[in-house]
């Protein structure tokens, strides 16, 4: 569990989240605020960390992540790493079609982590060379925010026929007026096969 909103659900989170969003200059650096042995404790099935490559704490951030997915190792729980390259000093190499997505998705595996959350890079042809990298399950975010939700089903039937393994949305579906519609949608086009022009009537 990530807090959207800064600190507003720790009591809520603790110990089953593992990093919280900070507001304002340093709103890019993500904190951890937990271990693997609380998380148990308190019922968790799994962490997640995050990381922003490019971000001026990156290591900062790739060193909690490093010690978070040690201590989970040590208890066997899963961890989700959500790796975004978008920081202010992120300079992909101009080969790299991905634009540093398939870096971050190594990032994540490289520091223990079972599954990555990374972001859509545009077309399945440079989404399936992220997937390729690794042999962990890629989940990709959930776009822009203010995309129209059909797109965003496009998006994840693309995503699904590269080698994706599905989603980890936030904002996209929690902000919505019609989160149910949305779920059932993505799950239709996840779980069942449906096309995203089929999976759309759930929206209507």
């Amino acid at each position: 569990f990530q807090a959207e909103d800064g600190i507003r659900d720790c009591l809520l989170s603790r110990g089953l989240g593992d990093v919280y969003k900070r507001q304002g200059e340093r709103s890019g650096t993500k904190v951890l605020v937990g271990n693997a042995r609380e998380a148990l404790k308190r019922g968790a099935n799994a962490l997640s960390c995050q990381i922003n490559l490019g971000d001026d704490m990156e290591y900062k951030m790739i060193e909690s992540a490093g010690s978070l997915t040690s201590s989970a190792f040590e208890h066997n729980i899963p961890v989700l790493g959500m790796v975004y390259p978008r920081g202010p000093n992120m300079s992909p190499s101009e080969d790299d079609p991905t634009n540093g997505i398939a870096h971050a998705a190594r990032v994540a595996w490289e520091l223990g982590c079972h599954v990555a959350k990374v972001p859509w890079t545009g077309s399945a042809e440079t989404f399936s060379k992220v997937c390729s990298g690794v042999p962990i399950p890629i989940l990709i975010a959930g776009g822009p925010q203010g995309m129209p939700f059909y797109q965003t089903l496009e998006m994840v039937e693309e995503a699904l026929s590269a080698g994706g393994a599905g989603v980890c949305m936030g904002r996209q579906i929690f902000s919505a007026t019609d989160s149910v519609a949305r779920i059932n949608a993505l799950r239709a086009v996840i779980h069942e096969g449906v096309s995203a022009d089929e999976a759309a009537s759930y929206l209507r």
